[in-house]
């Protein structure tokens, strides 16, 4: 999603767009429904010699100002193709966060193609500085912006409306989660600490208010997380909801959402919608979370896979609401400000304004 978007925003600026993808591609099939123009490549490694040579007849036709390649074998043949066509400015996006390995072809890739390297996190860009010695000033952390609703329900609206969807009591709040169920998320390490919190009393000696844990997506990790929460004894109180196609009203009935990602995490686009949403997020210091994240200012940090430090950062959210609400609020500011697609375009288009033509 974050091509399409980046290249609708692109567009609706007045912009020509041009996809390469493989015909049967999600991708593929978005941008021709949106009436851009759109070039069948396969992008497969057996069929990279045939790719690279249609490609670059395709780059020696349009004369692109800006080449920008996203995936591993794309960049490997557009990027070769584009060697000596003199493109003005040639991108190597690099979404995903594993190290990138200090390889002789990695070295020429990075620091002989390119113009410029855009990263979804911070720690990326540092690795590429450390360990392929790439030139800082030539590394960018764009993570992916995201379009925000034209209306939001209120928090209060929105919590009952779930109530209602998930069939459970009125005065019930929830935790939650947004995104792919899959185990580097650290969704066991987030059951486990709700299980913790699920029945805690306060210090008063009152119980905590009914609280259910809402998870928002799918995954191949669903069915490790269904033995969990019946091992725990809280099926009653975990709710798997599968994919949604309009996350925002979760978002907003959500005392807290979590992302407790043990490694590889980027900048998450569920962290930023959340932050969007006025809701507390706790995260943590994992990947690029912190570079969203920041303690105590925009959310809370916790080191991953620890479930006890995890329910207690949980904890300190819903039983501290002015303190939450103020985190929160920080945390609107900062994603209005820095990671909307307006603000991330914006930031695009100034770094192509260094090497284009005016």
């Amino acid at each position: 999603m974050r091509v399409f978007n980046e290249s609708r925003w692109m567009a609706e600026k007045g912009h020509h767009i041009i996809i390469a993808a493989p015909k049967h591609s999600p991708l593929y099939k978005k941008a021709s429904q949106e009436g851009w123009e759109v070039c069948d490549i396969s992008f497969d490694k057996f069929g990279m010699l045939r790719d690279f040579f249609r490609v670059r007849s395709l780059l020696k036709k349009i004369r692109p100002h800006v080449l920008n390649t996203h995936g591993n074998t794309d960049t490997k043949v557009a990027l070769t193709a584009a060697r000596g066509l003199e493109i003005p400015c040639v991108i190597r996006s690099r979404h995903s966060t594993p190290r990138v390995r200090n390889s002789w072809y990695n070295r020429i890739l990075y620091k002989k193609l390119t113009c410029y390297i855009f990263t979804s996190a911070n720690f990326v860009k540092h690795q590429l500085v450390r360990d392929l010695d790439v030139s800082e000033n030539r590394i960018f952390s764009l993570p992916s912006g995201f379009f925000p609703p034209s209306d939001l329900p209120e928090h209060e609206e929105a919590r009952q409306n779930l109530a209602t969807e998930l069939n459970v009591s009125p005065q019930t709040r929830f935790v939650g989660f947004v995104g792919r169920l899959s185990n580097e998320k650290g969704l066991s390490f987030l059951t486990d600490a709700f299980a913790k919190i699920s029945n805690t009393p306060l210090r008063r000696g009152d119980m905590m208010p009914d609280y259910h844990l809402v998870l928002v997506g799918k995954g191949g990790f669903l069915s490790a997380l269904e033995d969990q929460v019946q091992e725990k004894k809280i099926r009653d109180k975990v709710h798997f909801l599968g994919f949604r196609e309009n996350p925002w009203p979760y978002f907003r009935a959500f005392d807290c959402h979590v992302l407790a990602s043990s490694k590889y995490e980027a900048a998450a686009q569920s962290v930023q919608q959340a932050m969007y949403a006025r809701c507390p997020v706790v995260g943590t210091d994992a990947g690029g979370i912190p570079d969203l994240i920041v303690h105590e200012k925009t959310g809370l940090l916790v080191p991953p896979d620890n479930s006890n430090l995890l329910a207690e950062a949980i904890l300190n959210t819903i039983t501290a609401p002015d303190a939450s609400e103020q985190r929160a609020e920080n945390a609107f500011q900062f994603v209005s400000a820095n990671h909307t697609m307006d603000a991330m375009g914006g930031k695009i288009l100034d770094i192509y304004s260094k090497v284009l033509p005016a």
